[in-house]
């Protein structure tokens, strides 16, 4: 599922791109990702440019000469694609640009989602997003710790505690912060909160530099050997658990629960 530095990449490539151009017209080819009307989602674009973008959390919003903004949520599979010829059968939201080119949407599960809104900050209240992943500062980030009991796992996953982070990159920081998954986040000690901390920006801004190639990150990372029988930096055998139903993998030599 496409996470923080995903829906990154993606924004970097829509400004490089899909910037300035007066939009033709629109192709819905699968109205199910759609949470707007489609008649009102084509009024509203056609004509119009997009003038730049921001990204909070796994949202990617494209804002809109007109004072709206289109916002993309890429759900599993989801991604963007600019050409001048485009045949792609998972084509699912096509822009037609007067430049003749296009950007689509495109989506093999169809599990993303297309909407709009008129103000960022109203539509990340509505979805009760909490403090994006590489904005948040330690402050804050110990601030919410403390209302928090529950397992490190399922607590990174919560887009309602920090936005951003999905299964991939939660075992990243995790490893790089030598927690074990199922560590408790009221027994975390101070030096770990900020060690936790440091692991998020850490991680995700190595991402973000590696394109979201998790495979290509340097060999002192987890993710390069995150596979049935790979073996941890260190030497010792990853392991995998189901964390919150979630699959997990951890090193248990680098991540020891306190209490083992």
């Amino acid at each position: 599922m496409p996470e923080l530095p995903s829906v990154e990449v993606y924004k970097n490539y829509f400004d490089s791109t899909s910037l300035n151009q007066i939009i033709k017209s629109i192709r819905i080819n699968s109205k199910e990702i759609l949470t707007e009307n489609p008649l009102l989602l084509k009024k509203t674009l056609k004509g119009h440019s997009f003038t730049s973008s921001g990204r909070y959390g796994k949202y990617l919003f494209a804002y809109l000469d007109n004072e709206q903004s289109l916002v993309f949520h890429f759900g599993m599979t989801g991604s963007l694609k600019y050409g001048s010829i485009m045949d792609n059968p998972y084509s699912r939201f096509v822009i037609h640009f007067q430049n003749s080119h296009i950007l689509a949407f495109i989506d093999p599960r169809k599990f993303g989602r297309i909407s709009l809104t008129s103000s960022m900050n109203d539509f990340i209240q509505e979805k009760k997003l909490g403090p994006d992943a590489l904005h948040i500062n330690y402050k804050f980030f110990k601030q919410l710790l403390k209302k928090r009991r529950g397992t490190l796992k399922p607590l990174l996953l919560n887009q309602n505690f920090i936005a951003g982070i999905g299964n991939l990159y939660a075992d990243e920081i995790l490893y790089q912060s030598h927690l074990h998954p199922l560590t408790h986040a009221d027994e975390l000690k101070p030096l770990e909160i900020k060690k936790l901390f440091r692991s998020i920006r850490k991680v995700l801004k190595k991402a973000i530099e590696y394109m979201d190639e998790p495979g290509n990150l340097p060999d002192s990372y987890l993710l390069p050997h995150r596979y049935l029988g790979g073996k941890c930096p260190c030497g010792g055998s990853i392991n995998v658990i189901k964390v919150a139903g979630r699959t997990t993998y951890f090193c248990p030599e680098c991540q020891k629960l306190s209490n083992s």
